[in-house]
């Protein structure tokens, strides 16, 4: 299937969604602890409503036009692994890209001396 220019079907896209959707439980625990305020709240809740439009519009998206088009499913995949599939890749890419960073940022932090 050819999705050039549907939001949140790409790499970037995918891993906004997972920021974004995560974007409240962050919040609800800086709330816990005093450090949130009305402003990142509101921030988060619009972040999150925009990440579930998106998977919205691009489920409805693939939907109809699996429906419409005699097409056979993208993958071989059906139902729910329709979606997993790409949010499981995503996770696991941002755990090696986050794993890299954090090995990468050791490493300069031993090499370079103290002032």
């Amino acid at each position: 299937m050819n999705n050039a220019g549907l939001p949140g079907t790409g790499l970037g896209g995918l891993f906004y969604l997972l920021l974004a959707l995560g974007m409240p439980i962050v919040e609800l625990g800086r709330s816990a602890v005093g450090r949130s305020g009305p402003d990142r709240r509101r921030q988060a809740f619009q972040q999150f409503a925009m990440a579930c439009a998106i998977v919205a519009s691009v489920a409805g998206t693939m939907a109809v036009y699996l429906h419409l088009v005699d097409a056979p499913n993208p993958f071989g995949l059906d139902g729910p692994a329709l979606v997993t599939a790409p949010l499981v890749l995503a996770v696991l890419l941002l755990a090696v890209l986050v794993v890299g960073l954090r090995v990468w940022a050791r490493i300069v932090r031993d090499t370079v001396p103290a002032t």
